[in-house]
């Protein structure tokens, strides 16, 4: 006999698949509830008699042809006697919970009733009273819904809600019968592999197939998201996985994800992928607040929906313009539509923070231990810095004394509540900043500490007004001042929820620029701890990118791990001081496979020189201006055409371009201003076309760092002053002192490495294609150390050292002199 397929679903989501309100709720949640409704749940639990049992888990297996659906639960309470069985479930609010008992919410009442089936029919009843218990947190005041129901229209209602959600397994069977059918036909969408590009789509392969991480280091040109989507595709077909989440840490990825999966559908393969963009960006109503219970597109939400996926049933991609037409045609909200089509979808594209962002991450996904999920990173570079500012929080002093004083007539409570946060900051400022330091301080320095210890007396008043805050919400629907107190509980309450994370990977930033100004902030030094527990969301993982490396490097921040120490578990033996310790190693499971392939691009038409009479430094480079403007406008007028011109700094960039002649260099010339609009980059970048001669100055890791694609003509030559080196400040300091507190190389982990990643990016966009020609210049003689030569990559080998114009007109001429569309000739 043929072993049936077993689904599990708890009662939870069996009810919230089959009993969905009309509408959307409201839109937020605070923080204190979970913890509050565990607190109320053990409290009524404990006034329950002798006879009651808590927690009480059951289950019920339905067997269908061909699978076996098990529904499980735990119910909060259960009294049997001889003449009666009572199962009780516990709900908490922040409303009446008269009120609530009187007309209870269909969900809440759809787990008791499926309590009590289960129950009944365990127990060969035939009937069960069921009671539905309303708590409010605030004052403990209850309120209860007592029903007894027979066993014969409980049992109606449980099949009904099973009926449905088979029906949503049927559908999703059926869907995967197709997928997988033309899965297993599909060839590789293009004429064949580029250099390398079959090298890690095995790899891809074997790692899905498996359960493990892959580090690749795929230069610009392997086709990376190719080699990547391809293979979890056939590994998808295969069983390997269940759904893909291709992970961006900048827009123009999602662009060419959903362009490689249109590829794959060009050839034959039936997948079906949602594009989720971020909430402000595809909002109907962008300059009305979002308020669930008035919104047009929110209204109805549930009824409407039902047609909306009806009708979306046939198609197969939903990128943002799909998703807005369609929510424009039934008049729903786009973005809860993108996520709705995410439950049904094979591919989710989205940015990193719906997968890590604590406060934004994929609830219906990560909150439910859905397994067999495969994550595809890419540009996976920026994670270290993405993940540091997705666990860090500020708060600015002057905020809330602009919010208290909005607040002091409408809201007097919660304007108090803010006066005693407000009173907290500056007891901190006193003592920290413009009195005698505490001793729970690792950095001072005029206008800063960094504390290793949350204040209580600070945490408190936070905590004080995220819980008025919550119930004034409540409360307050239509209230003048209601997105100011919801904008302040959002800020408060985030702040809240990272501060759960701290611990020694953190500090508190205290700072103060002036009298006035005042800021405190989480601030995350290392991520590993929170992405090692991350990364376990999924079953597999792709970490990929053209500067993707040391691998080491990545494996350290990422992880916390050193590949180079002892396997997980092994306990042993130093000596401290002459006595001896034992320490346990992390766990080493994370360390993942590695590839590193070469540029797949002619190396020919690639020129790499670095200058070494040139410093940078901020001690030295004020000498050097007139010497670097004129490298850039001599080797400029050897071979006009586009060049990127990168800096470390704005102010370094301007420094050189108010010494650069127009006219003597012999192109135009456009500069990166600062907070460009995205049509303003459009611009600067439209500019760049095969016929003109522009010289662009912009700054390194900055929006033309990375991300953007000049093919041919459009850029012959990048120039990148300096290695990149972060500003100097707080932030990188301490994280440096962090890791040499470890007796680990922080300068190279705060600055060096994540400077020479701002010269690989830069320096990367040139060459995007087989036929591009052009050259690349290094403007400082520290590139020339061994350990920034131990950096290059394999493509950058052949470079030439240069010290003088002669020494870079001799490498360029035969360089340019062998390009047939050299201009000169």
């Amino acid at each position: 006999m043929t072993d049936k397929t077993t689904f599990r679903v708890s009662v939870r989501d069996l009810v919230a698949a089959a009993c969905q309100p009309d509408s959307l709720g409201k839109g937020f949640s605070g923080r204190n509830r979970a913890m509050a409704g565990i607190r109320e749940h053990s409290r009524l639990q404990g006034l329950w008699p002798e006879g009651w049992q808590k927690e009480v888990p059951v289950s019920v297996e339905i067997v269908q042809e061909g699978f076996c659906l098990e529904v499980f639960g735990r119910m909060d309470g259960l009294f049997a006697s001889d003449d009666r069985v009572v199962v009780e479930e516990i709900k908490t609010c922040r409303k009446d919970p008269a009120v609530l008992a009187e007309d209870p919410d269909p969900r809440h009442l759809g787990q008791v009733k499926c309590y009590g089936y289960m129950t009944a029919r365990e127990r060969d009843l035939d009937a069960v009273d069921l009671r539905l218990t309303y708590s409010r947190t605030a004052d403990a005041e209850t309120a209860t819904c007592v029903k007894t129901f027979d066993i014969e229209s409980l049992e109606t209602f449980f099949n009904g809600l099973v009926s449905v959600y088979i029906g949503m397994l049927g559908t999703r069977a059926a869907w995967e019968r197709i997928r997988n059918q033309s899965i297993n036909t599909l060839d590789f969408p293009y004429s064949g592999f580029r250099h390398g590009q079959r090298n890690l789509a095995e790899s891809a392969y074997k790692v899905i197939k498996h359960g493990k991480i892959l580090f690749a280091r795929a230069p610009t040109g392997t086709g990376k998201t190719m080699a990547t989507l391809f293979p979890a595709i056939k590994a998808m077909g295969q069983g390997h996985t269940d759904k893909l989440f291709y992970l961006t840490a900048k827009g123009p990825g999602r662009t060419v994800a959903q362009k490689a999966l249109k590829d794959i559908a060009g050839a034959g393969g039936r997948i079906k992928s949602v594009t989720i963009t971020a909430k402000q960006k595809t909002c109907f109503t962008p300059d009305i607040p979002c308020d669930m219970e008035t919104c047009i597109f929110a209204r109805a939400y549930y009824t409407k929906l039902a047609r909306a996926m009806a009708h979306a049933g046939a198609e197969d991609h939903f990128d943002q313009p799909r998703i807005e037409a369609l929510a424009r045609k039934f008049e729903i909200c786009p973005f809860e539509l993108s996520l709705d089509l995410s439950l049904s979808c094979d591919v989710i594209i989205c940015d990193l923070n719906y997968a890590f962002d604590p406060r934004v991450y994929l609830k219906r996904f990560f909150d439910r231990n859905i397994r067999n999920l495969t994550f595809l990173m890419d540009e996976a570079h920026n994670l270290p810095d993405r993940l540091r500012s997705m666990y860090s929080a500020g708060l600015e002093k002057s905020y809330f004394i602009e919010t208290q004083e909005i607040l002091r007539d409408t809201a007097p409570g919660l304007a108090r509540a803010l006066v005693l946060v407000h009173k907290e900051m500056v007891r901190l400022k006193v003592r920290h900043l413009d009195g005698a330091s505490g001793g729970t301080a690792t950095g001072h320095s005029s206008g800063f500490r960094a504390l290793t210890e949350l204040p209580d007396p600070f945490m408190e008043s936070l905590d004080e007004f995220a819980f008025r805050a919550d119930i004034w919400l409540d409360a307050h629907r239509k209230s003048p001042v209601r997105e100011t107190v919801l904008d302040c509980f959002y800020t408060v309450n985030g702040f809240l929820n990272l501060a759960k994370y701290f611990d020694d990977h953190y500090r508190l930033f205290l700072e103060s620029t002036d009298e006035a100004a005042f800021r405190i902030r989480l601030f995350c030094l290392d991520p590993s701890p929170v992405f090692a527990k991350l990364i376990k969301r999924c079953d597999a993982a792709i970490l990929f990118s053209a500067t993707f490396f040391p691998f080491s490097y990545y494996t350290r921040v990422l992880f916390g791990i050193d590949p180079e120490r002892p396997a997980a578990g092994v306990e042993h033996r130093k000596e401290e001081d002459g006595e001896k310790t034992e320490e346990k190693e992390q766990d080493r499971s994370l360390i993942p496979y590695t590839i590193a392939l070469p540029s797949p691009f002619p190396g020919e038409n690639f020129k790499l020189l670095v200058h070494n009479r040139i410093k940078t430094t901020f001690r030295h480079r004020s000498r050097f201006y007139g010497d670097v403007a004129q490298v850039i406008t001599n080797t400029i007028r050897r071979r006009p055409g586009n060049y990127l011109i990168f800096f470390s700094s704005y102010a370094y960039m301007a420094s050189v371009t108010d010494l650069i002649d127009p006219d003597e260099l012999g192109t135009g010339i456009q500069v990166q201003g600062r907070g460009m609009t995205e049509a303003e980059r459009q611009e600067f970048l439209d500019n760049f076309t095969e016929e003109s001669r522009l010289t662009g100055f912009a700054v390194m890791g900055g929006i033309f760092g990375e991300g953007i694609d000049l093919i041919g003509d459009r850029l012959i030559g990048v120039m990148v002053v300096g290695v990149g080196l972060p500003q100097v400040n707080h932030e990188q300091n301490e994280i440096r002192a962090y890791y040499e507190a470890k007796e680990e190389d922080g300068f190279f982990i705060a600055y060096q490495m994540p400077g020479f990643n701002r010269v690989l990016q830069a320096a990367g966009r040139l060459i995007r294609s087989d036929n591009d020609k052009g050259l690349a210049l290094l403007m400082d003689e520290r590139f020339l150390r061994p350990d920034y030569l131990s950096l290059f990559p394999e493509e950058w080998q052949g470079f030439e050292t240069v010290s003088a114009q002669g020494d870079i007109d001799r490498a360029l001429g035969g360089f340019w002199s062998s390009d047939p569309k050299n201009k000169n000739q």
